[in-house]
């Protein structure tokens, strides 16, 4: 595996490295390939990004190739830096790659961010994710993911994006007006505004790009009433550490805002037409 210069966290190719050989000798040849997507794959891995891979198998696990992969999780979790305690991602086989009518419905094993054990879960059997994964993909260890999986087409990668910005905004809204939870923080009201800018980019695009690529698009190519909103939540995801605003209260008037702004959204998914 390549050395992933990161200024941020020196000690993620060492972790990486470590997690990829100990799943290869768990799985020996049930392993296909191991691969980064995420912010680490498309651009912008910050401070509070999640290092978020995908292991190609041949099969599918058995319950001791589950056991084994929590005990890896546990011990690499146990190493104690950043990157180590949050890794996730998911476990699929290639046979999973290639079958369309699979995506956003057939869960796969599946370790979400700063746990220790696997769970079934869609998270990762995504249209993006598998965009991510063939286009932008950094391997570890196997074949160049382009080999593993065709290419995702535009028609299906705008109509998850649109399904998603709908979900987005109804779990946004549900959250307003209410005690501190998640999106109605600091953290998650900037969360759902760059979110939202990613799959308004996707939706017209048909690629899946970083979130700062992301943030200049949507200065460019959306209503300009909405650019300082966008440019607030820019600079509060690159100010200040997630484990201090997760847990502070957003403003009430951004919280509102973000809401016309989701609104917006919706509507001009709505209208099948792209920005």
């Amino acid at each position: 595996m390549r050395t992933l210069h990161n200024d941020l966290y020196p000690e993620l190719t060492s972790v990486l490295q470590r997690f990829v050989a100990r799943v290869e000798g768990a799985l020996r040849n049930n392993f296909v390939g191991a691969y980064l997507v995420g912010s680490l794959a498309t651009g912008d891995f910050d401070l509070d990004s999640d290092v978020d891979f995908l292991v190609i198998t041949k099969l599918e696990l058995c319950d001791a190739e589950v056991e084994s992969l929590n005990a890896i999780h546990r011990d690499i979790h146990a190493l104690g830096n950043y990157p180590a305690e949050h890794l996730e991602g998911s476990y699929l086989t290639a046979e999973l790659l290639n079958r369309p009518d699979t995506v956003g419905v057939q869960p796969v094993w599946y370790v979400d961010n700063g746990s220790t054990s696997l769970e079934r879960s869609v998270h990762d059997n995504r249209w993006h994710v598998r965009w991510i994964l063939r286009e932008r993909g950094i391997v570890m260890k196997g074949p160049e993911p382009n080999t593993l999986l065709p290419p995702i087409s535009m028609e299906a990668l705008r109509s998850e994006a649109s399904t998603s910005i709908q979900e987005l905004a109804g779990r946004f809204l549900a959250e307003v007006g209410r005690s501190v939870g998640w999106f109605n923080t600091r953290f998650g009201q900037s969360f759902a505004v760059l979110t939202c800018c990613r799959m308004l980019q996707t939706w017209s695009t048909g690629a899946v790009e970083s979130k700062l690529s992301s943030v200049k698009w949507a200065e460019q190519c959306l209503d300009p009433a909405w650019r300082g909103l966008i440019r607030g939540a820019w600079a509060e995801r690159r100010g200040i550490r997630y484990g201090e605003t997760v847990r502070q209260p957003a403003d009430a008037g951004l919280i509102n805002e973000t809401a016309k702004f989701l609104a917006y959204a919706v509507s001009l998914v709505a209208s099948q037409e792209p920005a």
